[in-house]
């Protein structure tokens, strides 16, 4: 149960010039569904696109399912795409009273929800928060396969304590800029002002994606709670997965590069892959390149070839 690590070669994900307009036109596939799928006492939004076997999309703290939209089209070609937003994010309610946002009370609430839509078996892929409630998701044999792209969790204290005051610097840069939203979303100079913290080419965000994971970030309910937890919530589980597991993770990512090594050691017969000059947030960096991964790696889970 070796691991395996690789880099993609750096031409692959050359940074492009900021372009003089909007991206806006990026082709994206119409939802096929947006329901509210009841969690316990919460309730979860869930964006549900294409078809095949069922893929489970889940974001980074403070984000919400719309970080995922650049892939979303490629994606849905192949499989039924479920981007959820986790409770207290995006619009989704958060956790009951009393409930701490651990990542395995997250998994919990976000199986509920898939049980709620008819989901028995799915693959399940994440960025951040997302990827560390993916693992977390892992332990289950409902998962078949799982893709995380920088995930927290294995941090030293050091790490952690350093990790929760840029969260919360992030935070509050969000809520100063939040009013100006509409206005710095139409720009590709005015997208870098807060995103760059987290995307290495910040200005490929349409203004209306931008505009809305900055609100996002601004009103997460669940914010605070989510990033203090993370200070002291670890898995536990990692050598008991079993399911085929595929690492991403940007090189010139602050927060997370430490800690993939960790989890590449400690899960069994995970992959991991590389992504040089890409930061904590990939998928609008490069989307195709990021579709590209998961559609060859979920193909191969499967064991029918590589993506075309």
């Amino acid at each position: 149960m070796s691991a395996t690590l690789s880099t993609l070669p750096p031409s692959t994900i050359e940074p492009s010039p900021i372009p003089p307009a909007d991206q806006s036109s990026r082709l994206r596939a119409a939802p096929r569904s947006k329901v509210f799928a009841a969690s316990g006492a919460s309730q979860l939004h869930i964006t549900r696109t294409g078809h095949g076997e069922p893929l489970v999309l889940l974001h980074g703290l403070g984000e919400s399912s719309v970080g995922w939209r650049p892939v979303v089209s490629d994606l849905s070609a192949r499989y039924d795409v479920i981007a959820i937003d986790l409770p207290g994010f995006g619009r989704s309610a958060a956790l009951p009273s009393g409930v701490l946002p651990t990542a395995a009370n997250l998994a919990v609430a976000v199986e509920e929800a898939l049980d709620r839509i008819g989901i028995e078996t799915y693959h399940v892929a994440g960025y951040s928060l997302g990827a560390r409630v993916a693992i977390q998701l892992a332990g289950s044999s409902r998962v078949r396969s799982v893709i995380a792209i920088a995930p927290d969790g294995l941090g030293t204290p050091t790490e952690r304590i350093q990790g929760f005051i840029a969260l919360v610097a992030g935070r509050g840069m969000a809520m100063a800029l939040a009013p100006a939203a509409g206005m710095l979303s139409m720009t590709p100079v005015g997208r870098s002002v807060f995103f760059a913290g987290s995307r290495s080419l910040p200005w490929q965000l349409t203004s209306a994606d931008a505009r809305q994971l900055l609100s996002d970030y601004a009103g997460s309910p669940a914010y605070e709670a989510a990033n203090w937890v993370s200070m002291f919530d670890m898995p536990t589980h990692l050598g008991a997965i079993t399911a085929p597991t595929l690492l991403l993770q940007g090189t010139a990512d602050p927060l997370m590069p430490q800690q993939i090594s960790r989890y590449l050691a400690l899960i069994p017969g995970a992959q991991l892959t590389w992504l040089p000059g890409l930061n904590h947030v990939p998928i609008s960096d490069d989307p195709k390149t990021i579709a590209q991964l998961m559609l060859t790696f979920l193909n191969g889970a499967r064991g029918i070839g590589t993506a075309a």
